[in-house]
């Protein structure tokens, strides 16, 4: 992801000591993060909570947000290397089976993480373009053209592969934000077979 100069971290730490030292940072924020929401977390807390100075933190990353986007790409790298093996471990089974996997896995992820999932939602349009997501977009999008590629027959003839893709990928990625971060009174399990049987109708022969 190429930031902005002030959202970028100072320098790239190269000995062990300094990765070191950027780790425990970055699982300072992550926590602190969590605990107090975005406009909670402040560079003091974040320093604190690591166990280094404030100096120390500066020397590494220049504010607050440089180390909320530096968490956040790792938020999104962990959950696109998740999905990516929850997909690829599935791809031999029938597709209703692998989509119904995917979609369970998506929305337990995301609870996982859900804490910096609203900081994503609230913060991004401020901090600007987040590129990490727009890759795991990108990458969930080309492994599921492979499932409606592989699987063609089984669907509408008129289905339209790149129109289905957007419309797909876009209304289960935000109806499972929606989801995570809303809480409505519906069990995981009743959530996932919704979406499962609305995608299954969808594209369905």
């Amino acid at each position: 992801m190429t930031h902005p100069p002030d959202m970028s971290p100072r320098r790239t730490p190269r000995q062990e000591r300094s990765r070191r030292t950027v780790e425990r940072i970055l699982a300072a924020a992550t926590r602190v993060l969590s605990e107090r929401g975005y406009d909670g977390a402040s560079t003091n807390r974040i320093a604190e909570a690591a166990g280094i100075s404030n100096g120390s933190l500066y020397q590494y990353f220049p504010n607050k947000d440089a180390i909320v986007v530096a968490v956040l790409d790792r938020f999104a790298d962990r959950l696109a290397d998740r999905l990516g093996a929850q997909i690829e471990s599935t791809m031999a089974e029938p597709w209703q089976v692998a989509g119904r996997a995917l979609l369970d896995a998506q929305i337990r992820l995301l609870e996982e993480d859900a804490d910096l999932l609203r900081i994503i939602v609230e913060q991004i349009p401020r901090l600007g373009p987040f590129d990490k997501l727009a890759a795991l977009q990108r990458r969930l999008t080309d492994l599921v053209r492979v499932y409606l590629l592989l699987n063609r027959d089984a669907f509408r003839e008129d289905l339209d592969v790149d129109a289905t893709l957007w419309i797909l990928t876009e209304t289960v990625g935000q109806l499972s934000i929606k989801y995570v971060l809303d809480r409505p009174p519906i069990p995981r399990e009743r959530m996932v077979d919704e979406l499962a049987a609305l995608v299954v109708r969808y594209i369905r022969a």
